[in-house]
């Protein structure tokens, strides 16, 4: 009798684990089969030469011009981050549709404050998409024109996808202060407003760089000018960010810099005293941010050039 139970008991605890088999395989290929992990993926990456990006906070559009990239037709764009962005694309695969008791909700949202992404080749749209994320900032979201949203990701990385589509205009220029090559330099002008013996001017003499009136110590020289021409901005401010430095920018200037090239165009840099932790500066009319390091390279004065 006992023999019997436990051969009906064998026999049920087998079907429940081949329910149980058959139910986890069927979800699996079920959920599987039904996101394409490329969807929002582009096939000729490397094809595409034009991006816009278009939110309520603005628009911004990257342009390449058969030579370089351009953010809104008319600043150099940053390489890094254009290749940020590409690389984001490629590695960004679509997890899951998003839970539906969330689509609706989340539809209106994202068409309302999301980012609206168009990739073009040649001219021609080639995807379409909307990107936005939670307020944790832990998840991001892409919708395609079908209205329906998914949950992605870039695998291996715990990131935050859409960051890289939220980036400010500014975020995308090329930061570096003095883009130009550095042997069309015609001039440098250095002053020191509170300090005017320390002022200094270099140009060529002859073959050779040097500052005027002084024995150069020409090593010193190269590295200051390798200092200079490196030089990035932390951050390019906006008219309503350069706002909160107001008063900062109505201070006397801590050193001035004016390069001239060979064309007679004048690139100056005017430095702001430290305030809060934050170097401020004006370059070609518009307001910047410098890392504090990098005032050590270039804050040199007149007689730290001076040879023996």
């Amino acid at each position: 009798m006992q023999r019997k139970k436990n051969i009906r008991l064998l026999i049920s605890l087998a079907g429940i684990i081949s329910l149980t088999i058959l139910l986890f395989v069927f979800t699996n290929t079920k959920s599987g089969s039904s996101v394409n992990k490329a969807l929002f993926q582009i096939e000729n990456l490397d094809k595409v030469d034009q991006v816009i990006l278009e939110s309520p906070r603005g628009k911004t559009e990257l342009k390449f011009d058969g030579t370089k990239w351009l953010v809104n037709d008319h600043y150099e764009a940053d390489n890094q981050m254009i290749t940020v962005l590409f690389a984001t694309l490629k590695q960004t695969i679509a997890k899951r549709p998003v839970a539906a008791n969330q689509q609706d909700s989340l539809q209106k949202e994202i068409t309302k404050n999301g980012v609206k992404v168009s990739y073009f080749e040649t001219g021609i749209l080639a995807k379409e998409f909307w990107v936005d994320g939670n307020s944790q900032k832990t998840e991001t979201y892409f919708q395609g024109k079908d209205g329906k949203p998914y949950v992605v990701a870039i695998p291996g990385y715990r990131v935050f996808v859409a960051s890289v589509f939220e980036l400010p205009t500014n975020d995308w220029r090329n930061k570096q202060v003095f883009n130009f090559n550095w042997q069309n330099i015609k001039s440098l002008d250095v002053t020191f407003p509170s300090d005017a013996k320390q002022n200094f001017k270099a140009s060529f003499s002859g073959k050779y760089f040097s500052i005027e009136g002084i024995n150069t110590d020409t090593t010193k020289l190269d590295l200051f000018m390798d200092a200079l021409f490196q030089l990035r901005a932390e951050k390019i401010l906006d008219t309503q960010q350069a706002k909160s430095y107001d008063s900062l920018v109505k201070q006397k200037p801590i050193m001035k810099i004016v390069i001239q090239d060979i064309a007679q165009r004048n690139y100056p840099l005017t430095i702001f005293p430290i305030d809060k932790g934050k170097l401020v500066a004006t370059n070609q009319n518009e307001l910047i941010l410098l890392n504090l390091n990098d005032l050590t390279s270039i804050f040199r004065k007149r007689d730290y050039f001076i040879g023996k």
